[in-house]
């Protein structure tokens, strides 16, 4: 049976190097860890994870925490970004538990206490989010996929929505648009203060109000795949607008049919600009010109700061906001 000492051997390395890799610490270089890797194909080297945990007395998985939603709410994003989570998970040696339900807090008291997990990703925050103080009251490694209003020191890594909305509302103005429509996520979402939400559209209207655009917010329930009646119902309501603005993934796909259906054509008859994740935009072939939302950097870099907490490796508290991709496909045209 071909042991960690074998590979460390192989690979002119020490024991605990071997030991390093296979948990994805990155205080090991790239160089070495190739080196490492090899050896461990070369000799066949598999990882025992039962055997791994009860020597270390960790569990080498992680909780994916992610809020029950109830009725037809709808996004791809989150399907995105649950994906990409345990890709990541896998990627740094770790398995990943989907923990999900009405009371979410209990499952990571539960979880906690029968020693399932030896951390947790947090997705979906609020601003006033309660499952941080239960994160802290435990003293759980944890990191917060979204940014909230009092994190209480926790680290946090999500996409800089402000930078996209700022980006945009400027954008929209240098080709000379004075009234805009920004197509959000449904009402509720704001209600309860979702991160993402909440903090795209504040800036939004913020920048909107500093550069002279009239910003025209309407909230697109995704009761239906398309949410194409709130875009059709913005067109007719607001006649004037030159622009629109889409932050929601079902309105993102239904837009290219809606104004194909109502007879505009895209920039000639109105510009779009939209903000949606890389895998999105690519595997839905979005025609917008769009800040793309880079989920697997968004991932990597909070699974890397959760795995150096776990190891104990971590130094301080890390705020991390990861800026958009721009891509202009052509959807703007210049105004008078």
């Amino acid at each position: 049976m071909v042991t960690i000492q074998d590979v460390a051997k192989e690979a002119g390395v020490s024991k605990a190097t071997v030991s390093y890799v296979l948990s994805g610490s990155n205080a090991i270089s790239e160089q070495t860890t190739k080196r490492v890797q090899k050896a461990m194909k070369k000799l066949g080297y598999s990882v025992n994870h039962t055997a791994r945990a009860l020597a270390t007395a960790k569990t080498n998985t992680i909780a994916i925490v992610a809020p029950y939603r109830s009725g037809n709410f709808f996004s791809l994003s989150r399907g995105a970004y649950l994906y990409a989570l345990s890709n990541a998970a896998r990627k740094f040696g770790y398995d990943a538990l989907l923990l999900t339900g009405e009371n979410d807090r209990q499952l990571i008291v539960d979880a906690v206490e029968g020693r399932k997990i030896d951390g947790a990703i947090l997705l979906d925050i609020v601003n006033d989010d309660p499952r941080i103080a239960t994160a802290k009251q435990l003293k759980l490694p944890v990191v917060l996929l979204g940014k909230a209003d009092n994190t209480q020191g926790l680290p946090y890594v999500d996409t800089d929505f402000e930078y996209a909305a700022e980006m945009m509302i400027h954008r929209l103005a240098a080709f000379g648009h004075k009234e805009v429509v920004l197509i959000g996520w449904p009402q509720e979402q704001y209600d309860i203060q979702m991160n993402y939400a909440v903090r795209f559209l504040q800036k939004a209207l913020e920048c909107a109000q500093s550069v002279g655009i009239v910003l025209r917010v309407v909230y697109a329930n995704d009761e239906t795949l398309g949410a194409s009646t709130e875009i059709t119902e913005a067109l007719c309501g607001y006649p004037q607008a030159t622009a629109f603005i889409i932050h929601n993934d079902a309105a993102v796909l239904a837009a290219p049919q809606v104004m194909q259906g109502c007879g505009l054509a895209v920039p000639d008859d109105i510009s779009i600009i939209t903000v949606v994740p890389d895998q999105i935009a690519t595997g839905m072939k979005i025609p917008y010109t769009s800040f793309f939302i880079d989920v697997n950097a968004i991932v990597d870099t909070a699974m890397d700061v959760l795995v150096r907490q776990i190891q104990q490796h971590n130094t301080g508290t890390e705020t991390i906001l990861v800026k958009p991709n721009f891509a202009d496909l052509g959807s703007l045209s210049q105004k008078n």
